[in-house]
């Protein structure tokens, strides 16, 4: 197993702020024996319950829950890192934990605010994840390679703010009906926003990549099979399938990259079964009945399996209370 060091160059504009007004002053009512660890996963569980929101409640005081509940996570997502550094508790296990749960939080959050504002249309459902996994992956991929979790200045926590701002302030009538009126091309003035956000994805994606040293066919390998199986499927699923398939997709790489960087170096292949399956069945004309459940499912074997291989590994980090200072 690697010697596990968390390094990080955090140049975000917002996150400095956001700890020392929200997240530091919680510090001290955290008891000292609760494990970092389990404030993750209390942590996520706002963004689960943000999700079930907007699946099933729609009015202007369940988008104003959803962006609560948004923030509360990413309070949460924050306050666990200073807790492990504040008990030194900080290993690998911890980091798995924490940022792989955060892989398949980026595609439900998204999804989130998609379903809040409307945003049905499968084009822009499978561009902006595609491309917000992409910058998610390089980030990841960089860290393999150099050792380095580098934070760029518009990064995650300024994503989820601002999409908590703007699920929030939907919550307002005039607002909500502005954002989803029609704007150009049968776009609402949402769906041109998130359009354009996925610009900025792509930016960091290029940025990233390009300085990341000792670049394997792997990580192009996952990058030409996203690419390929959002370019083929937009047209067969629902965007709630496109939603599920490309987050378990992504995600199950960045948990194999994930693994290479806290386990054991090793640099291993994407998953190449869903891009290849999806190609074949929008080629020959298949029909496509039952093709969703039976990728969905290979693909979320496959990552427990991963997750399962992973914490037989780093399981010996795992405590239920902090020892005493």
């Amino acid at each position: 197993m690697r010697e596990y060091s968390y390094r990080c160059h955090d140049f975000s504009l917002l996150t400095p702020g956001f700890k020392k007004r929200f997240v530091a002053p919680l510090l001290p009512f955290v008891p000292w024996v609760i494990p970092a660890n389990i404030i993750t996963i209390i942590s996520n569980v706002f963004v689960y319950l943000g999700f079930f929101v907007s699946l099933y409640f729609h009015s202007p005081m369940s988008r104003l829950v959803v962006a609560v509940l948004l923030f509360l996570y990413l309070v949460g997502d924050h306050l666990d890192g200073m807790q492990a550094k504040r008990t030194k508790t900080g290993s690998a296990l911890g980091e798995f934990c924490d940022h792989y749960l955060d892989a398949f939080n980026n595609g439900i959050i998204l999804f989130t605010a998609f379903l809040v504002l409307n945003i049905h249309n499968p084009v822009v459902v499978a561009v902006v994840l595609t491309t917000s996994y992409l910058a998610h992956m390089s980030v990841f991929y960089e860290q393999f390679k150099t050792g380095w979790l580098t934070f760029e200045k518009l990064g995650s926590l300024e994503a989820v703010l601002l999409t908590s701002f703007i699920v929030g302030f939907s919550s307002i009538d005039i607002v909500f009906v502005t954002l989803t009126a029609p704007a150009f091309m049968g776009f609402s003035w949402i769906e041109l926003i998130f359009l354009a956000s996925a610009l900025g994805a792509i930016s960091t994606f290029l940025t990233t990549i390009k300085r990341t040293p000792g670049r394997g066919a792997e990580v192009w390998l996952f990058v030409a099979g996203i690419i390929l199986m959002t370019a083929t499927s937009y047209s067969i699923f629902t965007s709630m399938e496109l939603f599920v398939l490309i987050t378990l997709y992504a995600s199950y790489y960045i948990g194999v990259v994930m693994r290479g960087h806290l386990v054991d170096g090793i640099e291993r292949l994407p998953d190449l079964v869903l891009p290849i399956s999806v190609l074949l069945f929008s080629l020959f004309d298949y029909p496509s009945y039952g093709l969703f459940w039976l990728l969905s499912i290979y693909i979320f074997i496959r990552i427990c399996v991963l997750v399962v291989q992973t914490f037989s590994i780093l399981k010996v980090f795992w405590v239920w209370s902090n020892p005493r200072a």
